[in-house]
């Protein structure tokens, strides 16, 4: 949505997504991530996290999506007061309720249409920057293409392309999580971490980094391959939907490559490419 320009055009998809999901979100791909490497480290290791059972993967809104919990609250000098606003609400308590629901729908509404015209230059002049994440994505998409003129001038590496990729992965997106784990537990990565074959078990028990990993090594394979800032975000959605959603639509390749691959399959998720073949399953449940 960030990279769409025209309000007009945000909303409509807004109001889309809204009508689709009534705001019902996954936790983001990096709380994700971080607790899949936590349910890695019990595998590895034999023991036992129990606060996993705790968190919920769907949620309502942006908030449960970035990993907090709650929703509006009213707040002055002393802290929370909504409890004492809301016994004094001159309407009464069930006004207030809905009051504040109205707030929490508009509030998600507005994170998903984004800013009007208007309002960009007061909110750039608090520190907005809308280009973040794709100047982010495209550091990343650098660094993929540096990976691919290094396989291009050491031919050797092509018959390993995946342990390269998932070996990457876990030094690039994985190790500050793992770290910590390990911290936590008092562990150290020698403990894990034994060479290729370790490697390859621990990120495979993780579904979003097999999936992460099967479409990279894929996209590598494709000497021709560009990578753009538009490929890290389809890779970083897709290793978060496929094995969290119920199913998901994609472009035409990312299905091929995913159904020869077989994790559709087994992570009894529908890969479809084609917008008509959602309607189609949604009209079957």
């Amino acid at each position: 949505m960030a990279g769409i320009q025209d309000p007009r055009q945000r909303a409509d998809i807004a109001d889309v997504m809204e009508e689709v999901s009534g705001f019902t979100t996954l936790l983001s791909r990096t709380h994700i991530m971080r607790l899949e490497v936590e349910a890695a480290l019990d595998r590895a290791l034999d023991t036992d996290s129990p606060h996993l059972a705790d968190i919920e993967l769907l949620g309502h809104g942006i908030g449960h999506a970035m990993g907090t919990r709650g929703g509006l609250s009213i707040r002055s000098a002393s802290g929370d007061v909504t409890d004492e606003a809301r016994a004094a609400w001159p309407d009464g308590p069930a006004a207030f309720d809905l009051m504040l629901a109205n707030a929490r729908e508009q509030l998600e509404r507005s994170m998903l249409r984004g800013p009007t015209d208007a309002e960009v230059p007061d909110l750039k002049a608090n520190g907005w920057d809308p280009t973040a994440a794709k100047r982010s994505a495209e550091n990343r998409a650098e660094s993929e293409r540096q990976l691919a003129e290094r396989l291009d001038n050491d031919p050797q590496y092509w018959n390993r392309l995946r342990d390269v990729v998932q070996a990457r992965y876990m030094s690039l997106e994985v190790i500050d999580m793992l770290t910590q784990a390990l911290l936590d537990r008092g562990r150290t990565l020698a403990e894990v971490v034994t060479g290729r074959e370790s490697i390859r078990a621990f990120t495979d028990c993780m579904p979003s980094a097999d999936i992460h990993a099967t479409l990279t090594e894929a996209a590598h394979r494709n000497r021709e391959k560009a990578w753009e800032p538009n490929d890290i975000f389809d890779i970083d959605a897709l290793s978060i939907a496929v094995p969290y959603c119920d199913i998901v639509v994609t472009e035409r390749y990312a299905s091929h490559v995913l159904h020869a691959s077989h994790l559709p399959r087994w992570m009894k998720t529908e890969v479809v490419p084609r917008l008509k073949d959602l309607t189609e399953w949604l009209n079957r449940q």
